[in-house]
């Protein structure tokens, strides 16, 4: 045989490996055809190296950042069809297709990289759920458009999701005096924020109606807790992360722990020592106002309980290590959540709603557990059953909107205002719609608690 007819198969299954990988994707293509590809054609390399905060810097018992691996294909900037970096100086790949720039040489493209990892976890983490690729808001109908993700957007305490700009700000500030913190804080190096704020963009091209400001409180909430469960699922994806938690709290998640505690730099900017919120609280309906924000850690807090107990309830050290029941069940809750949402009314949609669908979908999945577990938690939350506190009295069509004081800044953000003439914008507390961040001094209730937040 020559060496031009040897050539031939194998040319021959290179091919119809390429046509394989445009159909399917380059890992699906890889995977199914690996034992069919000969020794002399090496698969293809797919993916980048990037480099993270795994949680905010000030978590220093992490020994962060760390390198992480982003299976899809990522082009200078950092970007992709769905996420671009804006606002800073484009980052290049280096020769390996890698983007690992080194946080104390160049801070900037550090963060450019750090970004726009974060917001490409959370959407992956979500379209593995619904199985697609996720369309923003703003391309629902008009093709692929990606969001633009502005890691350095200005100077003040803030970060927030705007659908008018297509985009995701996320700005630095200089805190407290007293704080103990002697530089300034980036909101964008917080996994929480970035995670939170993203979580915002999604669930608006899901229920686009959610976001707006004659929303009932409890759809506001809503949105507001999606944000925090967001940076949640995003952690218990994170499988050093998640074994580093099961270690921290010897495996009880309702001890200290940097899953519960919510963007901890943040907090620490205005003296709050437990985050800027805690998503491991004992709130009820009857204990809260309707401020979207104080009415958001109820939904959080009943989820927050209903990973624990499903934790608690699934761990069996001596069959299988509890770090990976743990990954496992934070994955499974997280569908189980975005799910229920989906499930749940496009318009005016309650706590009740979502809690019933997650009750609906953990019983069809099979998983009874979780199921029950869900029941219990809503209704010592005065969510679900006999006890089920009424909803808080809307007042919308008089153009008072339930209180955004406490929320972040993609909830209190003007462009979700009503435009019509006879909804004036009037909010229940004097809210004139500047898109800041409203810091409340923590309460002492005895409850788990912080009304902070961005």
């Amino acid at each position: 045989m020559t060496t031009e007819s040897a050539a031939k198969p194998i040319t021959h299954k290179f091919d119809k490996f390429q046509t394989l990988a445009t159909e399917k994707g380059a890992v699906r293509a890889v995977a199914e055809k690996m034992l069919d590809l000969p020794a002399q054609i090496n698969p293809p390399i797919l993916g980048s190296r990037t480099r993270i905060w795994k949680q905010d810097p000030s978590v220093t018992e992490l020994k962060l950042p760390r390198t992480v691996y982003v299976h899809t294909e990522v082009n200078d900037g950092p970007s992709d069809s769905q996420i671009r970096i804006k606002g800073v100086v484009p980052v290049p790949a280096d020769v390996n297709r890698d983007f690992l720039p080194d946080p104390a040489a160049n801070v900037e493209a550090f963060d450019a990289v750090h970004t726009y990892t974060v917001v490409r976890q959370v959407l992956t983490f979500y379209q593995r759920v619904l199985k697609k690729k996720l369309n923003w808001q703003w391309s629902q109908d008009n093709g692929e458009q990606a969001i633009n993700v502005y890691p350095h957007a200005g100077e003040t305490a803030n970060a927030f999701y705007s659908r008018e700009e297509k985009a995701l700000k996320f700005f630095y500030f200089t805190p407290f005096k007293d704080s103990n913190l002697t530089s300034k804080v980036f909101t964008c190096r917080s996994l929480d924020i970035v995670a939170h704020e993203t979580g915002h963009a999604i669930l608006d091209s899901l229920k686009p109606e959610w976001i707006l400001w004659d929303a009932p409180a409890q759809t506001g909430a809503l949105h507001e807790s999606f944000g925090d469960l967001t940076s949640i699922f995003l952690i218990l994806s994170q499988l050093d992360l998640v074994e580093y938690i099961v270690a921290e709290t010897k495996a009880d998640l309702h001890q200290k722990n940097i899953l519960a505690e919510l963007a901890e730099e943040f907090g620490l900017a205005f003296n709050l020592r437990n985050g800027l919120r805690n998503a491991d609280n004992n709130l009820k309906l009857s204990k809260v106002t309707p401020e979207v924000h104080d009415l958001s850690q109820v939904f959080t807090g009943g989820v927050f309980d209903t990973l624990a107990d499903l934790f608690t309830s699934r761990r069996d050290p001596y069959v299988q290590d509890s770090a990976e029941v743990l990954y496992q069940t934070g994955k499974y809750l997280g569908e189980v959540v975005l799910r229920a949402i989906i499930e749940s009314p496009n318009t005016n949609a309650s706590f009740a709603d979502v809690a019933n669908a997650m009750i609906r979908i953990a019983q069809t999945d099979g998983n009874h557990d979780c199921a029950k577990f869900v029941q219990n938690n809503f209704e010592f939350r005065e969510v679900l059953g006999p006890k089920a506190f009424g909803t808080h009295i809307d007042l919308s069509n008089f153009g008072m909107y339930p209180s955004r004081r406490c929320a972040c800044g993609t909830m209190q953000h003007p462009q979700y205002r009503p435009k019509a003439a006879h909804l004036n914008g009037t909010n229940t507390d004097g809210m004139n719609g500047q898109d800041t961040i409203s810091v409340g001094e923590q309460r002492s209730t005895g409850e788990r608690r912080s009304s902070t937040s961005i």
